[in-house]
């Protein structure tokens, strides 16, 4: 069953460039003026508009809308991005948070010059933020409040790394809500699909279905457990996401997380140890650990200057160990960090560009074998002086994505 409660916190509208946006009040128990405070202060600086504050509950509800005008014979390929929320951070803060907005721009300016010349139905879409409902599916709702009224102590916030904020609290918020909403828009469409498939007479064929991606230029918070946050990680995203789409789509029975950061993915490891619809792999450096190792249901360590060739065939081989002995898989998530690059500033692993390349069209191969959705969020990536190198790799995941459903279309 589809859960699709409408939001009915919305205020006002206002008219920006012709299109109507609408103002969510009051969120999170806030003052009606420190929410109008926030939201006049959150400008998209490219377009100098106004963005709608949304939550999940009511991006589920529009995207219900508009999935029926989505073609189900053509690749659909919706990217969310959240780098609107901007958090300031203290100088020489080490996490590199300019690098979503920057590497969401270049996506654009790759993707949008040839949108009309092929079949694959791309959007970009403003992250929105995960609702209480939502995020409760996998986080403690202690944690989640006092969290949300800045009431961590000076020990919980080191552990995280980010000083505590309400523009930091609407980035964690969009963080996990963009991933939910990516993988929800593959699940309405894949439902499509299978009603489609369904309503065929015997006699009758059809040709190939679309394929399914969606991506968030945010996200792979992996590093986050049930109540409480490290590494930069405040929620899972993926975590949630994977239990939303588990509760609300009766289809999706098996969901298998592919994490390919630098580290290991120990909050989800930890967060699906007892749940059976949920397989972790996660494929990191042995040498990398900065809180204690946990057990994911496919740990595969690397040493530390591994290169292009044992990467790859390691990659490889677990992928067809996979293929072969799990059974069904309904849905893919992909942890998609570049961390692993040589250039990285904390990686520790000596990956090229080009071997970034090839692991990715191996995942984008998984799903097509598999015939299944997958949603692929950001994760790690960290820029010594030069920034060019992560930048260049984080972008090729989206550019690349977009350029493999191009290749693969059969309409």
């Amino acid at each position: 069953m589809i859960l699709s409660k409408p939001i009915h916190a919305f205020t006002h509208r206002l008219q920006s460039h012709g299109t109507s946006y609408r103002i969510q009040q009051n969120i999170w128990g806030i003052s009606k003026h420190t929410s109008i405070q926030h939201f006049s202060t959150a400008l998209d600086s490219d377009k100098d508009t106004i963005f709608a504050r949304i939550d999940t509950d009511e991006e589920k509800h529009n995207l219900m809308d508009e999935i029926q005008d989505i073609d189900l014979f053509k690749p659909y390929f919706p990217i969310y991005y959240n780098d609107v929320y901007k958090v300031p951070l203290p100088k020489n803060h080490r996490f590199p948070m300019n690098k979503y907005h920057q590497v969401r721009v270049r996506v654009q300016e790759y993707i949008n010059p040839i949108r009309n010349e092929n079949n694959v139905q791309c959007e970009f879409r403003i992250s929105p933020l995960a609702s209480l409902n939502d995020l409760q599916t996998t986080h403690c709702p202690q944690y989640i409040d006092r969290y949300v009224r800045g009431e961590q102590t000076e020990a919980e916030l080191r552990n995280v790394g980010f000083p505590w904020s309400q523009k930091g609290v609407d980035r964690s918020f969009s963080s996990t809500g963009g991933t939910i909403a990516a993988s929800t828009a593959l699940c309405l469409l894949k439902s499509r699909q299978l009603q489609h498939q369904a309503a065929l007479s015997h006699e009758e064929e059809t040709k190939e279905y679309g394929m399914l991606f969606s991506a968030h230029v945010a996200g792979g918070t992996h590093h986050a457990f049930r109540d409480y946050g490290e590494g930069f990680c405040i929620f899972s995203d993926i975590a949630v996401a994977a239990n939303v789409i588990l509760r609300d789509y009766d289809f999706i029975k098996n969901v298998l997380i592919i994490d390919l950061d630098v580290h290991q993915g120990n909050g989800n490891a930890v967060l699906f140890q007892d749940v059976e619809e949920v397989k972790t792999f996660s494929m990191h450096c042995s040498a990398n650990y900065f809180s204690p190792k946990e057990k994911s249901d496919l740990d595969i360590e690397l040493p530390a200057g591994v290169t292009d060739e044992t990467y790859l065939a390691t990659l490889h081989h677990w992928l067809k160990q996979i293929e072969a002995q799990n059974g069904k898989i309904d849905f893919v998530f992909f942890q998609a960090g570049v961390d692993i690059l040589e250039q990285d500033r904390l990686g520790r692993m000596n990956i090229s560009y080009e071997g970034i390349e090839r692991r990715n069209l191996m995942i984008f191969d998984f799903a097509k074998r598999l015939k299944v959705p997958l949603m692929i969020s950001m994760g790690g990536g960290y820029p010594r002086n030069d920034w060019e190198p992560i930048l260049k790799a984080h972008t090729r995941v989206y550019t690349q994505a977009y350029d493999y459903l191009v290749q693969n279309d059969k309409c």
